[in-house]
């Protein structure tokens, strides 16, 4: 006699997802410190806020992703293990990321207000500079005129 096997033997689904967003949290959260000083740098100098916005976009996918993968998982039996550490540290990631981008604006108002600082030192040394050569210019020619 045939027995057959009536269990269900289906495999846990949401793995995948889990695994997914558990690696785009940790590159978020890893490489954060690289594009806050690179966005730090980038607003300071006049720039805008697209990195930020896309950090912030990958923070959220890998732990929008994590919570799929911990969803699915749950349904169906699985370990959430892995989903629920790439929900942490995904959190993490997008409470970094969202004081960066609210901290851009303070930074271009600091970027600027140094800008315009330098720039009016600059052009006074220009100034300066501009009329010393002129009256070593006027010195030369006067020696030379002398000379003949």
């Amino acid at each position: 006699m045939e027995q057959t096997n009536t269990t269900n033997t289906t495999a846990p689904q949401g793995k995948g997802m889990a695994v997914a967003g558990f690696v785009i949290s940790l590159v978020a959260l890893v490489f954060y410190f690289i594009v806050a000083g690179v966005v730090t740098v980038q607003a300071a100098l006049g720039g805008g806020y697209g990195l930020g916005i896309f950090w912030l976009i990958l923070s959220l996918a890998g732990t929008g992703l994590c919570v799929m993968g911990m969803m699915k998982l749950g349904k169906t039996g699985g370990k959430k293990g892995l989903a629920i550490a790439g929900m942490i540290i995904g959190l993490v990631a997008v409470i970094l990321t969202v004081l960066l981008v609210m901290g851009i604006g303070k930074i271009q108002d600091a970027g600027g207000e140094f800008g315009d600082k330098f720039k009016e030192e600059m052009e006074k040394a220009k100034t300066e500079m501009s009329s010393d050569i002129q009256n070593e210019m006027q010195n030369v020619i006067d020696s030379a005129a002398t000379a003949h």
